[in-house]
């Protein structure tokens, strides 16, 4: 009876002091947008209620849909001014709300203390900033990863790179070859990576020669040779029966990754974001596959890039919706009990304090692609140009110029100076 008692006295004495707490605040609801799948749905869910414990004074109105419907109705909010407070936000979209001045940098709430990103690297917080300012905070990270099948090359006599090591472009080419030859020797038809590269792979080596996509006035930050020296080291390999023909690598596009080439082990290397290993080590279970980093420039310039899932907060919100907003950005970011709902859903955490909090959580696999993506941050050399307005066309133009070469419509000369030319005619013509 007594212990009832003081079990009843304790609930009692809180009830008054979260009252008192709300009190203290002038009640406020904000909105906060994501997308994801109907498990996401659950676990974002489950953290806004925690929020909410917390912060009773704050309540969570929560927009959600697919990848697709998130982006749709979000520029339809935004060109409306009726933005959530809190909205989910990607690189590959983040330009388009930057340059109209959507979101709110976030400076004045980090510089204070309210955001604390004490714990993100310099190389997280950079790819985050535009023109000094913190544009959003990263949810997850994750990096492009050169997956490859050991148990393949091992049994070939291929040399590869150790766990961690770095390699370079020019590297990368020649065990290609090797891994060629010795399969003709060992009378087998295996080459060792398809050339379906797209202009995110093609940013790796321009920044590996110490460039990039894009530079800070929107304009191109690669030069016409940069595109000439790419088409061609694929061009040459080809011409050499060191990768696979353009009909055969154009089927692949088409496949998922239970029918693709890597998966069935008919090529022993494939570019993906590491946080996707699980997937493949589930189709592959006997196995073994190698993290191996994305190359450097030939001189060992750096060219690593971190890509992830980011908050935004909207600059159309009034103060008390904005100020709260950032209360709950930082709760995102740096509690544990969220980290412990979350886990891997959207990469590895940008705090790594967090990182290294659920990798005693995660299993074993996902523990590996968070210990690659803290390997891979200590030698991003920064942060990247967002895309400007015309971008996603520039991509599709990298593309189709890049396949003309793979089944000869044209020369790599000719279709570096034509994708090259279209790409400043797009950036001019969204300019206007």
């Amino acid at each position: 009876m007594k212990r009832f008692l003081a079990i009843l006295l304790a609930v009692l004495l809180l009830v008054p002091t979260v009252s008192v707490v709300a009190e203290e605040h002038e009640p406020v609801t904000i909105r906060i947008a994501w997308w994801g799948d109907t498990k996401r749905h659950e676990r974002y869910n489950t953290m806004m209620d925690a929020f909410q414990e917390m912060y009773p004074w704050i309540t969570v109105e929560r927009e959600y849909g697919t990848w697709n419907d998130y982006w749709d109705k979000l520029a339809t909010q935004v060109a409306g001014g009726n933005a959530p407070d809190v909205m989910g936000m990607h690189q590959q979209y983040a330009a388009d709300y930057i340059n109209r001045n959507a979101t709110l940098p976030l400076n004045e709430y980090i510089d204070s203390g309210v955001i604390d990103v004490n714990k993100m690297s310099e190389a997280v917080l950079d790819g985050c900033t535009v023109d000094g300012k913190v544009v959003m905070l990263p949810i997850g990270i994750t990096v492009t990863t050169f997956l490859i099948n050991k148990t393949m090359c091992d049994e070939l006599g291929v040399t590869l790179p150790e766990y961690g090591d770095m390699w370079s472009w020019a590297d990368l080419q020649n065990v290609a070859r090797d891994f060629r030859a010795k399969s003709k020797e060992a009378g087998k038809d295996l080459y060792f990576m398809l050339d379906r590269f797209a202009i995110n792979e093609f940013m790796n080596y321009a920044r590996g020669k110490g460039r990039d996509l894009y530079g800070e006035d929107g304009g191109l930050a690669f030069t016409v040779e940069d595109v000439k020296e790419w088409y061609s080291y694929f061009d040459d390999l080809r011409k050499e029966d060191c990768i696979p023909s353009a009909d055969y690598v154009s089927e692949q596009s088409t496949k998922t990754l239970e029918q693709g080439a890597f998966a069935n082990s008919e090529i022993a290397a494939i570019m993906v974001p590491v946080n996707q290993l699980y997937l493949y080590v589930a189709q592959m279970p006997d196995t073994e596959l190698l993290c191996g980093m994305m190359p450097t420039g030939n001189d060992g310039t750096k060219d690593a890039f971190l890509e992830g899932a980011h908050w935004a907060i909207s600059s159309t919100s009034d103060k008390k919706r904005q100020d709260a907003a950032a209360l709950l950005i930082d709760f995102l970011e740096n509690k544990k009990e969220n980290w412990k709902t979350m886990l891997m859903d959207q990469g590895v955490p940008a705090n790594q304090e967090m990182a290294e909090y659920i990798s005693t959580l995660v299993s074993d696999i996902d523990a590996r692609a968070i210990d690659f993506v803290n390997r891979t941050t200590e030698v991003v050399p920064g942060g990247f140009a967002y895309p400007p307005a015309g971008a996603t066309e520039i991509k599709a133009l990298f593309q189709e110029y890049q396949e003309y070469t793979m089944f000869g419509y044209s020369t790599v000369e000719e279709a570096a100076e034509a994708f090259y030319q279209g790409a400043l005619e797009i950036l001019a013509a969204n300019k206007k």
